[in-house]
């Protein structure tokens, strides 16, 4: 396989599972009462983060091994509009980064109902934005 159809295929797989954390944060919220909302802010983040991973690779770049949005989106090019505000991936981040580690008995790390709509939010901006900046179909 040449370099750029590797690339290519890199691209696509990081893009579907992408596609596949939004559609999983998009269920959990629908979902509601019978699901826990941090569930639905981890996958939004991570939609988020194999989308700008997408996109470093298809500059054939490595994607560094972070969850950082904000550090993400500092990588990205100059000409692609994210859709989503520097504040709104540092909120999708932390949101995140809540899921990631128990801290608390009581759950005070855990993010809210509200939080994980808007990971939900934010994750399919971000997603529609490197898909469109990428050429690929929507």
């Amino acid at each position: 396989m040449s370099d750029p159809d590797r690339r290519r295929a890199l691209v696509r797989r990081w893009l579907a599972k992408a596609r596949t954390d939004l559609a999983v944060a998009s269920v959990i919220a629908v979902q509601g009462a019978a699901m826990d909302p941090w569930v639905g802010c981890f996958h939004g983040q991570q939609a988020a983060e194999k989308a700008l991973k997408a996109v470093l690779v298809a500059q054939g770049s490595e994607p560094p091994f972070i969850h950082n949005l904000t550090a993400l989106q500092a990588l990205m090019p100059r000409d692609l509009d994210l859709g989503a505000t520097a504040a709104e991936l540092a909120d999708l981040s932390a949101a995140a980064r809540g899921t990631r580690y128990v801290t608390d008995p009581t759950g005070s790390e855990d993010p809210t109902w509200a939080e994980a709509e808007v990971a939900v939010i934010v994750a399919a901006r971000v997603l529609a934005a490197v898909r469109a900046y990428l050429g690929e179909p929507g």
